[in-house]
């Protein structure tokens, strides 16, 4: 039996990304995915990620996978004001299993093996190598990857860590068929009746059929989902799904010796939306180029790899992080003052849709902005924690760079 440089677990985005990344600077790696197919529950996930994160992939911005291009967004407060945002560049609404198999493609294409079908079991660690135990015999190779997602085994008990510390939230998704769609504006409900604790959500797919969804810190997202989607007046509905989602930014620790966490199972998903599929692709590109070094005897890989990805994401998880936790302190009351207040100083919206830190980077060199926070008392509060905290952080990024 060969000895692989990288046996990656779980052929979702961040798996198929370290593979590619690997592979592609000839590096000996096998994909194990317990599924019978690459892309299986793909409806589980909003769908919508940058340009910048194909671009990162090498992957075309025309491809089949791609349903449709959003660039604003429109924000329903609880009382029903609204607030129409730009969502900082194109955004693109993908088709997760042709997404999937794309990257699936590209990673065989440069020698990667993918197996389906293959549960992983156990990991057994030796000074040489590591043996993968799975429901199809044993692999063997130099290092583990875990990138079976949000609900891993495999992270907690390697790394030794609590389960929670992911602090995963239910959510509910379903398709449905929605009249009146303005095609490039997704919807974003805030609200205790709508989503307590997070937000709802209306991705179009294209004029008449989008993908209805929220996430919630307390309650049963499927229920919250009905009601929104009576609320939406919404008839007829393709199922409802549901799954965690990470909003409590990365694991303190994502390696061991022979062994990374990618992706949502170490955490590595945007505290602010959830969303993992720019931030989990990046750091599974990462993962290989780290790999793919080690086989040439140039880089520790677990150091290299933790250092790497800390080094671009760090700072921005620890932003998003503080925006969540102000976020989930907001009762609806101040929710509809802020998005009043927003209205009021013509906000425009995001920055940067990956680098949610930026927009408020950019806020702090509008003086007018500034001005206008600090003749609201009520925004007084709010604004100064996100100003210190941002003020700080940039600080400490800057000595980093």
């Amino acid at each position: 039996m060969p000895i692989y440089d990288a046996c990656i677990i779980g052929a979702g985005p961040s798996g198929l990304s370290t593979a590619l990344s690997a592979s592609m600077k000839g590096a000996s790696v096998v994909v194990l995915e317990e599924h019978k197919e690459v892309g299986f529950l793909n409806e589980r996930c909003g769908g919508l990620v940058s340009e910048r994160c194909l671009r990162n992939l090498k992957l075309s911005l025309k491809g089949e996978y791609i349903l449709n291009r959003i660039s604003e967004a429109v924000v329903h407060s609880p009382s029903g004001l609204l607030l129409e945002i730009e969502l900082g560049g194109t955004c693109l609404v993908l088709n997760r299993v042709m997404f999937e198999e794309a990257l699936a493609s590209k990673a065989l294409n440069n020698n990667a093996e993918i197996y389906t079908g293959v549960k992983v079991k156990k990991l057994n660690f030796y000074k040489s190598h590591v043996e993968v135990e799975t429901t199809n015999g044993a692999f063997k190779s130099e290092i583990a990857v875990d990138a079976s997602g949000a609900l891993s085994i495999f992270t907690p008990v390697v790394l030794g860590l609590k389960p929670s510390l992911r602090r995963p939230i239910p959510s509910a998704q379903a398709e449905a068929k929605i009249e009146g769609l303005n095609e490039d504006e997704v919807h974003v409900f805030l609200g205790r009746y709508i989503a307590p604790g997070f937000f709802g959500w209306i991705i179009p797919l294209n004029s008449n059929k989008a993908r209805i969804g929220l996430a919630c810190e307390r309650g049963n997202p499927a229920l919250f989902l009905k009601n929104l989607l009576k609320k939406l007046n919404v008839k007829e509905v393709y199922g409802i799904v549901k799954w965690p989602i990470i909003t409590g930014g990365p694991l303190p620790k994502t390696f061991e010796s022979r062994f990374l966490s990618v992706g949502d199972a170490a955490g590595q998903s945007k505290p602010t939306t959830g969303g993992g599929i720019f931030t989990g692709t990046l750091c599974g590109l990462i993962a290989g180029m780290a790999i793919a070094k080690k086989t040439e005897g140039l880089v520790n890989t677990p150091k290299f790899y933790e250092k790497t990805w800390r080094r671009l994401l760090e700072y921005e998880f620890k932003v998003q992080l503080l925006y969540r936790r102000i976020f989930r302190k907001l009762d609806d009351k101040t929710l509809d003052y802020a998005i009043s207040f927003l209205n009021g100083i013509g906000w425009r919206g995001l920055k940067d849709f990956d680098y949610h830190s930026r927009t408020i980077e950019d806020s702090l060199r509008n003086v007018n902005a500034i001005k206008s926070i600090f003749r609201k008392p009520k925004m007084c509060l709010l604004a100064s924690a996100i100003i210190l905290k941002t003020i700080e952080g940039l600080l400490v990024n800057s000595t980093l760079k």
